[in-house]
C-alpha cells in the first residue's frame, strides 16, 4: 500500500504549468493524511480562490473538495463544507451540503475532527493574500486560513491541499517556496497545517487523496470520468473560471479536462490488481507493433493471457506467430481496442495520442510494456535511467557481472526489451536502460537496484522542463523498500532532493568528492566504501567514471567480493 500510494503522490505532482512544484512535496504526506482520515469521525473542507480581474472564483479547488467530500462520505465520515459568499454559488453548484457559513465561532460548534482545505489562499508575511503572479488579492479575500491557525489549539488535525505556494498548507514549506517558486517571497503562505499535499493542480491532489483512501480502504472511491466532468462544468454554469485566463472556460488551470481525467485514471489504476494475478482470461490490447509491442505479445500468449489484439499506425509486416492475432494497421481506432482489459502501450507511442485520451475515458488501463513485463517475469532487476550513458552503463555492469559468475542478461531502451530477454535468456538477473518515456507508465516496476545518473535538458518537448523530467526519472523507484538499492550521482545536484523521497537504501558515486556509502574517484583512483570498510579498486583508465562506478556499487550491493570486482575491471582493461 505504501508504494502505491508513495506512486501516487509522485503522479499528481505533474506539473503542465512548470511551477516547481515538485520540490515542496513531502514525502508520505499523502499516505500520512490518507490514514488519518481514515480515522475521521467529522471533517470540515473548504475551497475558493478568487481570480483578480474576474472578480469570482476559479473552476480549481470546488470540484476537488467536491470529490473529496464524496469519498469521505462513502467511507461513513461526517462531512461539511464552509466557504465564503463569493464562493458560495459554486458550492452549491455542486450539490455540496450541508455548507455552513463561516463566523467566528464554527469549529467551536461543529466540532470536526479534522479540517481540510483545497486550493484555499494562505496570508502572507506581511498578512496580506496573493496570486501566484504576486498581485495582492486580499480585497477578495475571506479569512477562512484562520480556522487552521485556531485549529491548532483545539487538537482539530489539518491537512492542506495547493499547487503554488500561496495557499493554506504551503507554512509547512514555506522556505522551500520562497527558494523554489516564482515570486515565493511575496506569495509564500504562512498558515502550516499537519499535513500538506502538492499537486501540479490542486484538483489533482484532492483526487490523489481520495485515491489514497481508496487504496487504504480496498474501495474505489474515486469520481467517474463524467462526474469529474459534471463538476468543473456546474463550477463554469454557476459563474466560475478558468483560473489561467480568467475566463468562463471549462479549463482548470489552462488544462483541459482531458488533462484531468488522465490524472483520476491513472490514480484508479493503482487501485487494481497486478496483472500477474489476473492474467488467465485477461484480454489485452497492444498500442504499437515494433519489437517492445511484439515481445510483450508474445510473452502475454505465453503467460496464458485469453485474447491479444495488436494496432499499429504503420503498415508492419505481420510476424508469422501472430497471425492470429486480429491486427489492426494504419491508424489506431478506439472500436478496435475497445474491449481490452487493459491496453499495453509501446515506448514509441506518445501517452498523449487521441487513442490513449479515449482509452482512458473508457476505464481502460494504458500501461507500458516495462510494466507490464516486470509483472509477469518474476526475477530480479537493475534498472538504469539518466540523460545519457544508461546503455553503456548496463552494457558495462553486465561485462562486469558476468566477468564475476552472475548470470544476467542487458537490455531495455533501444535494446531488447524485458519482454524479449524473458522469452529468450536464461538468466537469473536483469540489467534494463529505462527512458523516462518507458517510467511514464509504470504502477508497480520494482527494481531491486534503481540507478540514476544524470539529468539533462533532453526530451522537453515531452516533459515540459527539467523538473519535470526528475519527478518522472524518480518513479524508477517508487516501489522499493528497505532491501533495495537507490544509487545516484552526487555530482549532479538536482538528483539530490529524491534521497529523501526514497524508502530503500542510498548509495551515491562521485568523480570529484568522497561519499560515506558508495563508490568515487579520487587521484585517478577508485574507491569504495560498502560494508566491510573502506577498498582501493586501482587506477581508473575508463572514460564517463559514473558508469563504471555506478557498476561497482551495484555489484557490491549484490554480494560479489570487492577483490573480485577489482579483478573483473582489470579483465576488462577498466583499469591500469
Amino acid at each position: 500500500m505504501r508504494s502505491r500510494i508513495a506512486s501516487i503522490e509522485n503522479l499528481i505532482c505533474r506539473d503542465p504549468a512548470c511551477r516547481n512544484v515538485f520540490a515542496l512535496v513531502q514525502r508520505d504526506h499523502l499516505r500520512l493524511a490518507a490514514l488519518s482520515l481514515m480515522r475521521a469521525q467529522r471533517v470540515l473542507l473548504t475551497s475558493g480562490f478568487p481570480i483578480l480581474g474576474a472578480g469570482v472564483g476559479e473552476t480549481d479547488g470546488p470540484p476537488g473538495v467536491w470529490a473529496l467530500g464524496r469519498a469521505l462520505s462513502m467511507l461513513g465520515v461526517e462531512v461539511a463544507f464552509v466557504t465564503d459568499p463569493l464562493h458560495r454559488p459554486l458550492f452549491e453548484a455542486l450539490g455540496a451540503r450541508p455548507l455552513l457559513s463561516w463566523e467566528p465561532d464554527l469549529l467551536g460548534q461543529w466540532r470536526p475532527t479534522h479540517l481540510v482545505a483545497v486550493e484555499r489562499p494562505g496570508r502572507a508575511r506581511d498578512g496580506r493574500y496573493y496570486n501566484m503572479k504576486g498581485e495582492e488579492i486580499t480585497h477578495l479575500v475571506a479569512p477562512l486560513d484562520g480556522l487552521f491557525l485556531e485549529a491548532e489549539s483545539r487538537g482539530i488535525v489539518t491537512i492542506g491541499i495547493g499547487d503554488g505556494g500561496n495557499e493554506v498548507g504551503m507554512g509547512r514549506v514555506f522556505q522551500k517556496v520562497i527558494r523554489s517558486i516564482p515570486h515565493g517571497m511575496r506569495i509564500a503562505s504562512t498558515v502550516d497545517t499537519d499535513y500538506v499535499i502538492v499537486a501540479g493542480v490542486s484538483n489533482w491532489g484532492a483526487y490523489g487523496l481520495a485515491g489514497a483512501l481508496s487504496v487504504l480502504s480496498g474501495r474505489d472511491l474515486l469520481p467517474s470520468v463524467d462526474d469529474l466532468r459534471r463538476s468543473v462544468q456546474a463550477v463554469v454554469d454557476a459563474g466560475g473560471v478558468d483560473g489561467v485566463s480568467g475566463r468562463k472556460e471549462v479549463l482548470v488551470d489552462g488544462q483541459p479536462l482531458s488533462k484531468s481525467v488522465e490524472i483520476l485514471q491513472e490514480i484508479r489504476w493503482h487501485l487494481l490488481p497486478s496483472i500477474g494475478e489476473r492474467i488467465e482470461g485477461l484480454r489485452v490490447g497492444i498500442l504499437g507493433a515494433g519489437q517492445s509491442g511484439l515481445a510483450v505479445a508474445r510473452l502475454l500468449r505465453q503467460r496464458g493471457a485469453a485474447s491479444i489484439r495488436i494496432s499499429d499506425q504503420g503498415s508492419v509486416e505481420i510476424p508469422p506467430d501472430l497471425e492470429d492475432c486480429p491486427w489492426e494497421r494504419g491508424g489506431h481506432r478506439l472500436e478496435f481496442l475497445a474491449g481490452s482489459d487493459v491496453v499495453v502501450r509501446s515506448p514509441g507511442v506518445p501517452p498523449h495520442l487521441r487513442i490513449v485520451r479515449e482509452l482512458m475515458e473508457r476505464g481502460i488501463p494504458v500501461l507500458s510494456e516495462l510494466e507490464v513485463s516486470s509483472l509477469l517475469g518474476g526475477r530480479p532487476l537493475v534498472a538504469v535511467t539518466g540523460s545519457v550513458g544508461k546503455r553503456s552503463t548496463v552494457s558495462l555492469m553486465g561485462r562486469i557481472l558476468a566477468q564475476c559468475g552472475m548470470r544476467v542478461a542487458v537490455g531495455g531502451n533501444k535494446g531488447r526489451p524485458l519482454s524479449q530477454l524473458l522469452l529468450e535468456e536464461p538468466a537469473d538477473r536483469f540489467l534494463l536502460a529505462v527512458s523516462s518515456y518507458q517510467l511514464e507508465s509504470i504502477v508497480r516496476f520494482h527494481p531491486e537496484v534503481a540507478v540514476l545518473l544524470n539529468l539533462g535538458a533532453l526530451h522537453l518537448e515531452r516533459h515540459g522542463d527539467i523538473q519535470e523530467t526528475l519527478r518522472v526519472k524518480g518513479r524508477i523507484f517508487m516501489n522499493q523498500g528497505p532491501g533495495d538499492l537507490l544509487v545516484l550521482n552526487r555530482d549532479d545536484p538536482r538528483l539530490g532532493m529524491l534521497a529523501e523521497r526514497h524508502w530503500g537504501q542510498t548509495a551515491y558515486v562521485s568523480s570529484r568528492t568522497p561519499v560515506d556509502r558508495g563508490a568515487w574517484v579520487t587521484q585517478g583512483r577508485i574507491r569504495l566504501a560498502w560494508e566491510d570498510g573502506e577498498r582501493d579498486l586501482g587506477k581508473l583508465s575508463a572514460p564517463f567514471p559514473e558508469n563504471l562506478l555506478s557498476a561497482v556499487v551495484t555489484g557490491a550491493f549484490l554480494g560479489v567480493d570487492p577483490e573480485r570486482l577489482k579483478a573483473s575491471l582489470e579483465g576488462l582493461e577498466m583499469l591500469s
